[in-house]
């Protein structure tokens, strides 16, 4: 039980833009890819991203006049660049066959019961 609501925020995920015709196709499929892929994970590598702040080699600054005495304040001007970088992360090696399961079967049934893979009913 506790693996199919651990699979339950990824089919959500992945029918957000869905009909709620194709969600419940979805549904009806899960049963079956959960025992023919069922979850495995294991630890492996996996590449993320994080925005990291760089200078630019800018500067802007700003003069403030108080009587005879003036004070400039300077401050780099950066931009965001993304880094890839690698850690260790749990991950379940067969979530992509069991989504590609999934979300054939559902567009099998969709077009057996709408006519369409989308489960777009007919207007």
């Amino acid at each position: 039980m506790k693996r199919c609501l651990a699979l339950l925020p990824v089919l959500l995920g992945l029918a957000a833009c869905a009909t709620p015709q194709y969600r419940t196709a979805q549904q009806e499929c899960t049963p079956e890819a959960m025992r023919q892929y069922p979850i495995v994970n294991v630890m492996q590598p996996v590449t993320r991203t994080r925005a990291v702040q760089v200078p630019t080699g800018e500067s802007r600054c700003t003069t403030v006049q108080t009587g005879n005495v003036s004070k400039t304040n300077c401050q780099q001007v950066m931009r965001t660049e993304y880094r890839s970088y690698q850690e260790m992360a749990l991950v379940d090696v067969n979530d992509p066959g069991r989504s590609a399961m999934v979300n054939a079967c559902a567009a099998q049934l969709c077009q057996q019961r709408y006519g369409n893979a989308d489960c777009e009913p007919k207007k």
